[in-house]
């Protein structure tokens, strides 16, 4: 399998290489300090798997998923990280997998191991867990409980966040309620998708039209196709 190792710390670099040298089934390809390089790397190399450190000078590892160039063919990637809190599931940006450094052989082992298995039923997705987007050119985790609304917008959808953040995402609408947590999220429009806990009332205006308005303070219209089926218990 055709690697790249993207760290911007040489000795980093150099005892993965070490580690990754017993692994017959590795070919690694290349090495790149920097999102550029690592880029230019793949362009050149076209890896399959890519070991990602979180945190380069000046720039993340997201940056490198997110330049990634769109429709071409995605390598895999296990992310590099000295801290624990980006052990994140739900990742929509391929990886595989992430490991804390100092890698360990026996868990770098069990990472590649995963390329050759058959898929493992996933965990259920919870309000705990993030969710992967890209936002023009940048890409970065949202926690599933900070996503107030989703509304649509073409093949382009609106997340709008609890602290008043609004991003545009390259991805229909149709698409997110199977990624969202189970019966956290339902659609209330053809064009609108809510969370169930950001609903602070529901309310019908002078013209009979409905709304929900949310802890933020938005107001989200209601679809009359929808409103007959409408449960906001927060099971």
């Amino acid at each position: 399998m055709k690697t790249l190792i993207v760290d911007d710390e040489a000795p980093a670099r150099l005892e993965l290489r070490r580690l990754l040298s017993v692994h017959p089934g590795v070919d690694l390809v290349g090495e790149a300090a920097s999102v550029g390089a690592a880029l230019e790397q793949t362009a050149l190399h076209r890896p399959e798997l890519v070991f990602l450190d979180v945190h380069l000078r000046g720039e993340s590892g997201f940056d490198y998923v997110a330049r990634l160039p769109e429709g071409g063919a995605t390598p895999r990637v296990i992310f590099l990280t000295a801290h624990d809190r980006y052990a994140l599931r739900a990742f929509e940006c391929n990886a595989l997998d992430y490991l804390l450094k100092p890698v360990h052989p026996d868990r770098l082992a069990s990472s590649l191991k995963r390329l050759a298995s058959p898929a493992l039923p996933s965990a259920p997705v919870t309000e705990d867990d993030v969710v992967f987007v890209k936002a023009g050119s940048a890409a970065r985790f949202i926690p599933w409980r900070d996503i107030h609304a989703i509304t649509a917008d073409g093949n382009y959808t609106h997340l709008h966040l609890c602290g008043g953040d609004r991003l545009i995402v390259l991805r229909p609408l149709k698409q997110w309620l199977p990624l969202a947590p189970a019966d956290r999220f339902l659609r209330v429009h053809r064009s609108t998708i809510v969370q169930r806990r950001a609903v602070a009332e529901l309310r019908t205006t002078g013209e009979k039209k409905r709304v929900l308005i949310l802890t933020c303070g938005r107001e989200m219209p209601v679809g009359r196709e929808y409103f007959a089926g409408l449960n906001l218990h927060d099971s």
